[in-house]
């Protein structure tokens, strides 16, 4: 199955920004952009939600459009050619023209592809002159020799959106020894800056980090990179937002100093803003574009959606798995013409669902001992799927008749209750024997996990 998640590519971000043109998120965006140009001082601004809710996606587009606001109001002969590649994807949308006070250098820097290095703080500070337009060999965080002047001195630098002096590079990173022999605190925040002053060069006044992933990695490196950029970044150009789960990094710093350990009151020592990602707005995680409001399968697929509140990502999982099952060749199965097709449209996405938050409530779904389906009751999809099935009663009833025909098709096809058939005045010969292997079939890609 292919992938049901974009990757957060530079192509994928800048198509993405191209997309959403005259959505609420550009624009939110943009407002967040503008928030940031207001900051006078150095800040630490965390910016929660919970994983998958799309928290990269968001980083990287501001990112993306902190350096084409930079590039198109700073042009250099040396970053035209950048400017020129990015600016179709921001034609004709809110942050084509943004009226900022100052330039900025944005950096992304994912936390947990460098959690196995021994040192956040070197990588970093590879990460941002690596962005700048240098390239370094790994290696010269381990390697404390003379091999970091080489390599430099080998490279016509050209810093991609700017360009700096080579020689000032190796002044500021190679003649200071920054890798080697510093032990002091103010040591290193001394040589940090001095980084700053010289990949700096005038032609941006803010840098801009993007740290994410964090509540990924291992406790002692989170921890050490909160540390560390907190006591060695502090420089008014410098503005840190670490997206993160907040709930997740708090339990995981907990369970590394023990129970009884303030890990809220730890973290917030860190941060001088708290923001949350604004939520997307909710008929974009509907899939009304695949399943039809006029589906029962549909209308059942966005309910059960809502009703469990997923996540951007998990919502799109979701529908990738059911993008499967809903195709033409199993159109006589899933119909909206049988009592049999209608109990089908309710039960296979909610298994598929329950696979995804509540593998125990699966199983017990599959056993036929779920209450799952009476939790739901009062939904309006749900009502109207009983209400349509109960059609032969008086109105006032249709609703509870649907429910009990529901229920009876559950109980014959999970627990092989052909008295629960008899009860609701079903004929058992209207329905297949197999019918909890078909739906089971349906969701072939999912395991039993019994």
């Amino acid at each position: 199955m292919k992938k049901a998640t974009l990757e957060a590519t530079d192509e994928n971000i800048l198509q993405s920004i191209k997309e959403q043109k005259g959505t609420e998120r550009n624009t939110e965006i943009m407002e967040f952009i503008k928030a940031l140009d207001l900051i006078e001082e150095n800040i630490f601004i965390s910016l929660d939600a919970r994983w998958g809710e799309g928290k990269t996606f968001y980083v990287r587009q501001i990112e993306k459009t902190l350096e084409y606001q930079t590039l198109k109001n700073f042009e250099t002969d040396d970053n035209k050619n950048k400017y020129e590649e990015m600016k179709p994807y921001f034609e004709k949308t809110v942050l084509e023209d943004i009226e900022l006070g100052n330039s900025y250098l944005p950096v992304y820097y994912n936390a947990w592809l460098y959690d196995n290095h021994s040192d956040p703080l070197m990588s970093l500070l590879y990460v941002i002159i690596k962005k700048c337009g240098l390239w370094i060999d790994s290696k010269l965080v381990k390697d404390k020799t003379d091999k970091l002047k080489d390599i430099i001195k080998s490279i016509q630098v050209n810093l991609g959106i700017f360009s700096i002096n080579g020689d000032k590079v190796i002044d500021a990173v190679s003649e200071k020894n920054i890798f080697d022999g510093i032990q002091l605190a103010e040591d290193i925040r001394q040589r940090v800056k001095e980084i700053f002053n010289q990949v700096i060069e005038g032609q941006t006044q803010k840098l801009v980090i993007f740290i994410d992933e964090l509540d990924r990695c291992k406790p002692s490196y989170a921890l050490e990179m909160l540390e560390r950029i907190k006591h060695y970044f502090d420089d008014n150009r410098i503005i840190f937002i670490v997206s993160v789960n907040k709930e997740q990094l708090t339990h995981t710093i907990s369970n590394y100093y023990g129970n009884g350990f303030d890990s809220t009151g730890y973290l917030n020592k860190f941060f001088d803003v708290n923001a949350y990602l604004p939520e997307v707005e909710r008929r974009q995680l509907r899939f009304v574009s695949e399943y039809s409001e006029r589906s029962i399968f549909g209308r059942m697929v966005n309910m059960y959606a809502n009703y469990y509140k997923l996540t951007l990502r998990d919502a799109l999982i979701y529908k990738e798995r059911l993008s499967i099952i809903d195709t033409t060749e199993n159109s006589y199965v899933i119909d909206d013409d049988s009592i049999e097709g209608v109990c089908i449209s309710i039960f296979v996405p909610l298994i598929v669902i329950l696979d995804m938050v509540d593998i125990k409530e699966k199983v017990s779904f599959i056993d036929g001992k779920s209450r799952v389906l009476r939790q739901m009751e009062g939904y309006q999809e749900l009502e109207r799927v009983y209400r349509r099935l109960g059609w032969r009663v008086p109105e006032e009833q249709c609703v509870s008749e649907g429910k009990r025909i529901v229920d009876a098709v559950y109980q014959y096809a999970f627990n092989n209750s052909k008295e629960a058939l008899e009860s609701a005045n079903l004929a058992t010969g209207t329905f297949r024997r197999d019918l909890k292997s078909q739906c089971k079939k349906l969701c072939g890609a999912i395991k039993d996990n019994r």
